[in-house]
């Protein structure tokens, strides 16, 4: 049977079934490249120029595959110094001559890749423990998880190995030369944990950077009971007025929220558009609370301070208070507010 008789009686199948996007006259137009493209090969095989007959004879197999092909491509391949490739494509063969009936091609491949078996160079690539979504990609070509702990044939040459995993450090490696001899290399493999993403610190911008820093009112240092007094008196100003100030970003917030929520049932035909405007109504509501918080505790302060400016500065003490923390945070779906110290 001729290399491509087999390939006909498939490709006339394959024409009858196939739709008007891939007609008889495309098949015959392939069948005619390939077979062109083949004897290219050949004459280049037989004129000592092994590497470019291999480029012919692939690009014959991949227009239109052929058993006949995919032999002399692996014989190509053989005596241009790739015996893994070889070796896959004489493995191939046997099987599709077994299939066909073929034993003499059968037998031909068989040989040819148990020879080459004998001198495959390969590598196994080890890794523990196992790590789950991993991606291993050869020279840039994806294999399957499953590789991993299998010997793995590859022509001699350098080589990049590349694996990566959610939560884990890319892994790279490079120049893997196999050498020229039959090996069995192991790379060990060793997924370092990426490092965690750094909090960032709160800033007073308001909703569009985040909660505010930490508010810290301290208690004046009374050296003197004229300068203590009006130290107090000045910091108390100080914080009332800045507890004014964020409860009017609270009503903003709060103003917010309460248009973002009746905004909601104009968008019922969009539900994404629905959702976020509910998350922008939640997030300004949260941001109110906290400024709301955070205000009344300053001016709670405030107050206390210029109350008290005028009492003997005895009874407050002489010595440096601890200062009032006033810490809020917020949450996706709340808020709240962290008192420390003593004034």
């Amino acid at each position: 049977m001729g290399r491509r008789q087999a390939w006909s009686i498939a490709a006339a199948c394959a024409i009858a079934a196939l739709s008007s996007a891939e007609g008889p006259a495309a098949a015959q137009s392939n069948a005619a490249i390939a077979e062109k493209l083949f004897l290219d090969g050949r004459a280049l095989m037989n004129a000592g120029k092994v590497h470019e007959a291999c480029a012919k004879f692939g690009d014959s197999q991949r227009a239109d595959p052929a058993l006949g092909t995919l032999m002399h491509l692996a014989a190509c391949h053989e005596k241009d110094h790739r015996p893994a490739t070889a070796w896959s494509e004489f493995t191939d063969a046997a099987e599709q001559a077994r299939n066909s009936g073929q034993h003499e091609r059968e037998h031909f491949a068989q040989a040819h890749a148990a020879a080459l078996e004998k001198v495959l160079q390969k590598i196994v690539i080890e890794l523990a423990p196992p790590v789950a979504g991993i991606d291993v990609r050869l020279d840039s070509q994806p294999l399957p998880a499953g590789v991993i702990g299998t010997e793995i044939p590859l022509d001699p040459g350098d080589h990049e190995l590349d694996i990566t995993a959610p939560g884990k450090k890319p892994w790279h490696r490079s120049g893997l030369n196999l050498g020229t001899s039959a090996a069995v290399t192991h790379v060990a493999v060793a997924l370092e944990d990426e490092a965690a993403p750094a909090t960032a610190a709160p800033s007073a911008s308001g909703p569009s950077g985040g909660p505010p820093v930490l508010a810290t009112v301290a208690a004046p240092d009374e050296s003197s009971k004229t300068g203590g007094q009006t130290t107090r008196r000045i910091a108390g100003i100080a914080a009332a007025a800045a507890g004014v100030g964020l409860l009017v970003v609270a009503a903003v917030e709060e103003g917010t929220s309460i248009s973002r929520n009746h905004d909601e049932g104009k968008y019922a035909a969009a539900p994404a558009l629905e959702a976020q405007v509910a998350d922008q109504s939640k997030t300004a509501q949260t941001y109110a609370i906290v400024f709301g918080a955070t205000g009344v505790v300053a001016v709670g302060v405030g107050l206390f301070l210029v109350l008290t400016a005028h009492g003997d500065p005895a009874h407050v003490g002489s010595a440096a208070r601890p200062a009032l923390r006033a810490a809020p945070y917020a949450v996706p779906r709340g808020g709240g507010l962290v008192i420390e110290g003593l004034l």
